[in-house]
């Protein structure tokens, strides 16, 4: 193969800028087709997606040889690679890859089932050379540095990182002190992280930064989006120039629904950009089992690049060996201290209590009418959604114990010993659902908070007057 290595282009294959086709009949007819995505296999071979039968791949059975321009979106170089077709795959590590990026756009755009690929073409490279006639052009996707130049993806920026993870105390100090360092050490603004649930099959988001709602106990279901693609392989997914992607997934979708061939179910809302253009997920794997996902996103359509991949893996190691040693520990430590009273009833006073600020009293707000539906296992305050499941049914157990026994404090240990609460049997993950439900109320009903008093205890405090009410 002539020119550069194919190596040194990994900005082509990202799939920002559109990629051209040629192929020609064995009579010599020639065709041009766009292709959303050019992947890279090794030094000697690229994949191309096949997803419908149509003319290239046509000219392809007949005759072998083509051309396909990729465009470089740092330098607006394009370069012309002569490709030879070997053979498709269906399976194996290139298909998965391929089809894993496919899939995320497909549910992305509501197209699960509809938008798929049918296999990955192998071509050989025969040449590479800089596309006739077209020459250097002007960069049309300006690399981003939004954070100090000398911090960026260099080991200096990891230990950063990890030296805010081992200063965190609680889970929810650590969640948070990651997305912190993310924007300010990696100038990555839009990021969430979603942890497994008691639920099979699903996560719930725990923390967010960069949206205006927290999103707090919003949940991602294996397959469904690039987090629940992520965490349904247990691989990473990079996607760049998304809204062009999707722009094609929706009139894929337009047609089938003109044809009658699926129904689209309405998605879970998650936090999200409403236009991103370049999105990457990263499971959290601790010796192969599944801890939660990290996914980040970003408006300017090439904001990935391999080395943001990599040393986001990386840290993706670190991170779930953090959160699942904090989670251990605060099991380890949970409290055993006798429950406080509510105000005006005796009670002695908790040893090393940690004192929180007051609970600012609702404005002008008389009550909360609390409803706990026990066939859903979901609680409305004041008619509106506010969680369900095992956070439900803790918080319905907190708030019945405090109305009719007074009590303000409680422990973790007592909550994993209440067989009404159904914890699973290993693995209860009580601290991430308490996560959950203290940042649900701040995001819905900041007059009702869950008060960490040291390891393993909280309070539940009420900055207004609570009605509740059981349904079946």
């Amino acid at each position: 193969m002539s020119g550069p290595g194919l190596h040194t282009l990994s900005s082509c294959f990202q799939g920002v800028l559109p990629a051209t086709f040629y192929t020609a009949s064995a009579a010599g007819i020639p065709n041009v087709a766009y292709l959303s995505h050019v992947d890279y296999v090794d030094q000697g071979h690229v994949a191309l997606s096949f997803q419908f039968f149509n003319k290239s791949r046509r000219n392809i059975a007949e005759n072998p040889y083509a051309s396909v321009i990729v465009i470089d979106p740092d330098t607006g170089q394009a370069w012309s690679l002569r490709i030879r077709y070997l053979h498709s795959e269906t399976t194996g590590p290139v298909f998965e890859r391929m089809n894993l990026r496919i899939e995320a756009i497909a549910s992305y755009s509501g197209l699960k089932g509809i938008f798929k690929l049918l296999a990955a073409d192998i071509y050989e490279v025969l040449s590479l050379d800089p596309a006739p006639d077209m020459g250097a052009a002007p960069t049309l996707v300006p690399r981003v540095a939004t954070a100090p130049a000398d911090a960026l993806f260099t080991m200096h920026a990891l230990q950063d990182l990890a030296t805010r993870m081992h200063m965190a105390e609680s889970l929810d100090q650590l969640v948070d002190s990651i997305l912190a360092g993310l924007e300010e050490v990696f100038g990555f603004t839009h990021a969430i992280v979603a942890l497994t649930t008691d639920e099979p099959g699903v996560l719930a988001t725990v923390a967010s930064r960069g949206y205006p709602e927290t999103g707090a106990g919003a949940e991602a279901r294996f397959g469904e989006g690039i987090i629940g693609l992520v965490a349904e392989a247990q691989k990473p997914i990079r996607i760049s120039g998304l809204f062009r992607a999707t722009l094609y997934a929706h009139a894929v979708r337009r047609h089938a629904q003109q044809q009658g061939v699926h129904e689209f179910a309405r998605s879970i809302p998650l936090p999200g950009l409403a236009q991103p253009e370049s999105q990457l997920g990263i499971p959290l794997l601790v010796r192969g089992e599944l801890i939660g996902v990290l996914c980040i996103e970003s408006e300017t359509p090439y904001r990935f690049h391999e080395e943001d991949k990599t040393s986001i893996e990386v840290l993706g190691s670190y991170l779930a060996i953090a959160i699942q040693n904090m989670q251990l520990l605060e099991r380890s430590d949970s409290g055993v201290a006798a429950p406080h009273k509510a105000p005006g009833r005796a009670a002695p006073a908790a040893a090393h209590s940690t004192p929180a600020p007051p609970v600012k009293p609702a404005a002008a707000r008389g009550s909360r009418e609390i409803s706990y539906y026990a066939a859903d296992e979901c609680v409305l305050v004041d008619g509106e959604y506010l969680i369900r499941s095992l956070p439900a049914r803790i918080f319905w157990k907190l708030l019945c114990a405090r109305t009719r026994e007074g009590r303000v404090e409680f422990t973790n240990r007592e909550l994993r010993l209440d067989k009404s609460l159904n914890l699973p049997e290993w693995k209860d993950n009580l601290e991430t659902r308490l996560l959950l439900l203290r940042r649900r109320l701040e995001q819905k009903c900041p007059d009702i908070r869950l008060v960490p008093r040291g390891r393993g205890r909280f309070a539940l405090e009420l900055g207004a007057p609570v009605t509740l009410t059981e349904r079946a």
